[in-house]
């Protein structure tokens, strides 16, 4: 037993010893790295004399570039290389083959920034440097390189760079630009002309630039601020920004945030999955976002969005809107012209429009106030509430509760299932409500209902009253006045008819009942046939009523209007 716990042990102390001491290796090995890698770097510097309406071409340095115009005729650039690694004879070899090159042709010159590193990756076949080769295709750190060019030219120079891997920049140029970049940064500030930039990776800036841009940069940010001329983006995943654009603005992104303000012209924006925020623009206004949550302000022309599943927001909108979405809560105030909206399964809200308004809204509440013209609702499920509509309002819904107040002409509602409260109609009021109690009060011109199954009650009508019921009690009181030739004509079944008249009111009365009383504070003859009672007024004048149902008829004389 002895001998194994022994053997045990030393087995232990064994492998420990072994762990320590590749342990030890390893990290002298790599401190020996760290203290083996070297840099060296070189610097130049080359000119050229412009010649105007030339191109200056830079071609794929893979550095950091930084382009600075000047009121010289006259192309300088500065640069500056750095490589880092073990072998110093190697950087030295490399770097006494690395160097600036202009070659001239005959629309301009180009410059390159010639090293074994380029020649690698362009494909060269020569084996000088075949170390780097294969640093390259292993992928190992310990080569490392760097530069930098600094290139000072003439204001009105056209530049075109082919770069990667490396930063751009450009101060002050006003010449055709064309800019191809990847992987690294571009700014462009107080320039002009035209620009054309493409660009991957990394973030792009614009700003002050007097002329027309088109920039695409995929998984990038994107700054346009204060550009003379018509900009175009595309891009993906990253948020765009802008403002004071002086012309107009298309956008076409991925999964982009959007954010801005202050178009000249036309603005035109796609995206998905990410806020779209627009405000001031003097033209017209398209959107496009999927699954966006959309904000426009402040737009001098129509406005036209298309989205689905987050809330839409308008406000002061000179021109017309319309809304196309998808189970996305929606809001508009401010509404010069029309306004047409559909969505589903959230809320619509509608305000202060001086056009008319039509709403389609599968199973969404809605809320319409403040309309100048006429209003059109089609829904379903939901509440709707309409108010301040000047023109005349139509509603077309289903299982919906609705509520109307301050309609300026007529009011033409259909819906079922749920309550019908209208209030303050100028015109004619026509209600269909299948299973749905109908409150209609202060209505200017003719009431017609058509119901079943729950209560009518009308309030102040001042025109004739016609009601069609199946099981509905009716309440008809405080009537303002029966203008000539007006009527009132209400059949129902197994629910009472009460009638509340004004007290100088010229009335002929006919009344049926079945299996109810007919009681009346006005003369009639009441007849008894196998089948009903019949209840009638001796006169022959004024206004004609008559109410048939199977239960009680009660007819008042209300109090003087």
């Amino acid at each position: 037993m002895k001998r194994k716990l022994n053997l045990c042990k030393v087995t232990g102390f064994l492998l420990l010893g072994l762990l320590c001491f590749f342990s030890q290796i390893a990290t002298a090995h790599e401190a020996s790295n760290r203290k083996a890698k070297k840099t060296q770097t070189k610097t130049f510097s080359q000119n050229v004399a412009a010649a105007p309406g030339k191109m200056l071409r830079i071609d794929g340095p893979q550095a950091d570039l930084t382009i600075t115009a000047w009121d010289r005729h006259e192309i300088v650039i500065e640069g500056k290389v750095e490589v880092g690694n073990s072998d110093e004879n190697f950087l030295k070899d490399f770097l006494s083959d690395t160097d600036i090159s202009i070659e001239s042709s005959d629309d301009g010159y180009r410059i390159r920034l010639d090293s074994p590193l380029y020649e690698e990756s362009r494909g060269s076949r020569s084996g000088r440097f075949k170390k780097v080769r294969e640093i390259l295709r292993s992928g190992r750190m310990s080569f490392s390189f760097t530069a930098t060019l600094n290139i000072h030219v003439p204001a009105e120079q056209s530049l075109e760079v082919d770069n990667s891997f490396g930063d751009v920049t450009v101060n002050g140029v006003r010449g055709r630009l064309e800019i191809r970049n990847e992987s690294g940064q571009v700014k462009i500030t107080g320039c002009g002309g035209n620009l054309l930039l493409n660009n991957s990776f990394a973030s792009v800036t614009v700003e002050d630039f007097n002329g027309p841009v088109e920039i695409s940069n995929e998984s990038g940010s994107v700054t346009l601020k204060n550009i003379g001329g018509a900009s175009i983006v595309h891009s993906s995943f990253e948020e765009v920004n802008f403002m004071n654009i002086d012309g107009p603005l298309t956008i076409q992104s991925e999964s982009s945030k959007i954010v801005g303000s202050d178009v000249e012209g036309e603005c035109r924006i796609t995206s998905s999955f990410q806020l779209i925020d627009v405000r001031s623009v003097r033209g017209g206004l398209e959107v496009r976002g999927e699954s966006s949550e959309i904000k426009a302000e402040d737009i001098k022309k129509d406005v036209f969005i298309e989205s689905s599943f987050e809330p839409v927001t308008v406000k002061n909108v000179g021109g017309s809107l319309k809304v196309v979405s998808e189970s996305a809560l929606i809001t508009a105030e401010a509404i010069k012209g029309d306004a047409d909206i559909r969505s589903s399964f959230q809320g619509i809200t509608v305000s202060a429009v001086e056009g008319k308004v039509k709403i389609d809204g599968e199973s969404s509440n809605v809320t319409v106030r403040d309309i100048e013209g006429n209003a059109a609702i089609n829904s379903s499920f939901g509440d709707v509430t309409a108010s301040d509509v000047r023109g005349f309002l139509e509603i077309k819904s289903e299982s919906a509760r609705i509520k109307v107040m301050d309609i300026k002409k007529y009011a033409d509602i259909i819906s079922s299932f749920n309550a019908i409260e209208v209030q303050r109609v100028n015109g004619d009021v026509a209600v269909k409500g299948e299973s749905s109690s109908v409150l209609v009060e202060d209505a200017g011109g003719n009431v017609t209902i058509d119901n079943s199954f729950n209560y009518v009650i009308l309030k102040k009508t001042q025109g004739s009253i016609t009601i069609r019921g199946e099981s509905s009690s009716v309440d008809i009181s405080q009537i303002k006045r029966l203008p000539p030739g007006s009527k009132i004509d209400v059949k129902t079944t197994f629910n009472p008819i009460q009638l509340s008249l004004p007290q100088d009111a010229d009335v002929t009365i006919s009344a049926f009942t079945e299996f109810g009383n007919v009681r009346s504070d006005y003369p009639i003859y009441i007849q008894q046939t196998e089948e009903r009672r019949i209840a009638s007024s001796p006169q022959q004048k004024g206004t004609v009523v008559r109410l048939e149902t199977s239960g009680d008829i009660t007819i008042k004389k209300g109090s003087l209007n």
